[in-house]
């Protein structure tokens, strides 16, 4: 009985645990109105892990017609919860919020108005 206490101690631990390792990065893009620089295809899979496992969970309370299994495990749950709601904050700020307009994803600088074009030329 202590070990099975023991486990979910541990278990709640990571749910709070993933709960703060999200903040630090959406605080630094919201700052910088940048993403640059971390890779957003490790988020689709961290995002697409989420959904099935929530899929997993919903599937096994359907079969056994259990729904009280889907609640059964709070940090499964949870996990998938937290997980999908970070990574959809991430796809905001990637794909809409902070997206680089074409000519930067190219290469090219943008002139603004007040810049001189004999010294503004492509970015290398």
């Amino acid at each position: 009985m202590d070990l099975l206490l023991l486990i979910y101690f541990y278990s709640y631990v990571k749910l709070i645990i993933s709960c703060i390792k999200y903040i630090p990065q959406v605080v630094m893009n919201y700052r910088r109105k940048s993403t640059e620089g971390w890779s957003i295809g490790n988020i689709l899979l961290d995002l697409l892990g989420g959904i099935l496992s929530l899929i997993q969970m919903c599937l096994l309370a359907i079969n056994y017609n259990d729904w009280s299994s889907l609640f059964g495990s709070i940090t499964k749950l949870g996990l998938g919860v937290v997980s999908i709601g970070f990574d959809i904050i991430f796809i905001i700020q990637h794909y809409i919020l902070y997206k680089k307009p074409k000519q930067e994803e190219d290469g090219y600088h943008v002139l603004d108005n007040n810049e001189d074009t004999t010294t503004t030329a492509v970015n290398s």
